[in-house]
C-alpha cells in the first residue's frame, strides 16, 4: 500500500512516472501471477492500480476543480506540445546534420511506438527482462523530438536502487505467456525485432524526409564597438510541398536555438508551392555575428502542424 502510494505521488508531481508506470504493473503482475496464479495476481495488481490512481486524483483534485480546461491541458501538455527539437537522440539528424525534415511527428511516432513495443517485449521475456524494467521506459526518449536530455541523469538513483534489489532470481518464477512454436533463440530474436521494426521504420521515415521550405538569407549589419551586430534577414521562402504552412523563424548556434525572432513582409501562412520575401528581425533588435572564420550560424523555420524544420545558413562574409 505504502508502495502505490508513492507511486501516485509520483505520477501526480512528475510526468516521467507515467512511461514507468505501465512497466511497473506488468511486471507486478508476472511475479504475482507466478507465485498466485491469475485471479489473485489480478486483484492485487488492481488493489495497487486503484490505490496509485485514487492518490494521484487526490493530489490533482484542487488543481483540477479551480480550472479543469487549463488544468488538462497543463496535464496533457508533455504529449501535446508542438516543442522545437532538443536533447541528445536520433532527431539530431534532422537538427544537426541535414537541412531539416517535413516529417518531424514520425519521430513521435516512432517514439510511441518503441515505448509499446519494449512494453510488448517486456511482458513476454519478463524473466531476462524484468531486472531492467526501470530503464527500458528510458529508451524511446532517444526517438522522441525532446529527446532524452537530462531524462537519464534524473532517472540514475532509480536504476541504482532497482539494480541493488532486483537480483534475476527475483524473477526466476515470474509467469510468461506462452506462444506456440516460439521456443528457440532465433525465433525469439526474430520476435523481438518486429516489435520493434515500427518505430525504426517511423524514426526512419522522419530523418530520411527533406526539409519543406527553401531558404535563401541574405544577412544586413552594422558595425558598433568593432563588432559586426546582425539588424535583419531577407529570407526567401519557397514552400516545396502541397500544404499550407506557418513559419516561425529562430537563429542557431550551436546546440539550443534563440528566442523567437520576428518576422515581417511575408504572408502567415505560405500556401503550398508558393513563394514570399519575409523579412526577419532578431529579438532586442540586434544580434551580435559570431566570430570565427566558420561559425556554424544558422537560421531555423519550424511548423507546429504539420511539424516540421527548415535549417539554412546565415552567411556571414
Amino acid at each position: 500500500m505504502v508502495q502505490a502510494l508513492c507511486l501516485g505521488a509520483a505520477c501526480a508531481s512528475q510526468q516521467l512516472a507515467w512511461f514507468l508506470t505501465p512497466f511497473l504493473l506488468v511486471g507486478l503482475y508476472a511475479v504475482r501471477r507466478g507465485e498466485l496464479g491469475p485471479r489473485p495476481a489480478l486483484a492485487v495488481v488492481a488493489r495497487y492500480t486503484g490505490t496509485a490512481a485514487l492518490t494521484w486524483a487526490a493530489i490533482n483534485a484542487y488543481f483540477a476543480t479551480q480550472d479543469f480546461p487549463t488544468w488538462l491541458h497543463g496535464l496533457l501538455l508533455p504529449l501535446t506540445q508542438k516543442a522545437i527539437l532538443h536533447g541528445q537522440g536520433l532527431m539530431g539528424i534532422s537538427y544537426y546534420f541535414t537541412a531539416g525534415s517535413r516529417h518531424l511527428d514520425y519521430y513521435s511516432y516512432a517514439s510511441l511506438l518503441l515505448l509499446l513495443g519494449l512494453l510488448a517485449a517486456t511482458l513476454l521475456f519478463v524473466r531476462r527482462l524484468g531486472p531492467a524494467i526501470t530503464v527500458l521506459p528510458w529508451l524511446s526518449f532517444y526517438l522522441a523530438t525532446r529527446s532524452q536530455d537530462g531524462y537519464f541523469l534524473m532517472m540514475t538513483p532509480l536504476w541504482l536502487a532497482a539494480a541493488a534489489t532486483v537480483p534475476t532470481a527475483a524473477l526466476a518464477s515470474a509467469w510468461r505467456p506462452r506462444i506456440p512454436r516460439l521456443t528457440g533463440h532465433r525465433a525469439k530474436a526474430v520476435l523481438a525485432a518486429a516489435l520493434v521494426a515500427p518505430a525504426v521504420l517511423c524514426a526512419t521515415v522522419a530523418a530520411a524526409s527533406a526539409p519543406p521550405l527553401r531558404m535563401h538569407v541574405t544577412p544586413s549589419f552594422v558595425e558598433r564597438a568593432g563588432h559586426r551586430d546582425i539588424t535583419r534577414l531577407a529570407v526567401r521562402v519557397v514552400n516545396i510541398t502541397g500544404t499550407r504552412l506557418t513559419p516561425h523563424f529562430a537563429s542557431r548556434f550551436g546546440q539550443g536555438a534563440s528566442n523567437w525572432w520576428s518576422a515581417s513582409d511575408g504572408p502567415h501562412t505560405l500556401a503550398a508551392h508558393a513563394s514570399a520575401t519575409y523579412v526577419v528581425r532578431p529579438p532586442g533588435g540586434v544580434r551580435r555575428a559570431p566570430g570565427g572564420s566558420d561559425p556554424h550560424f544558422y537560421l531555423i523555420a519550424v511548423t507546429g502542424t504539420p511539424m516540421t524544420i527548415t535549417t539554412a545558413r546565415i552567411p556571414l562574409s
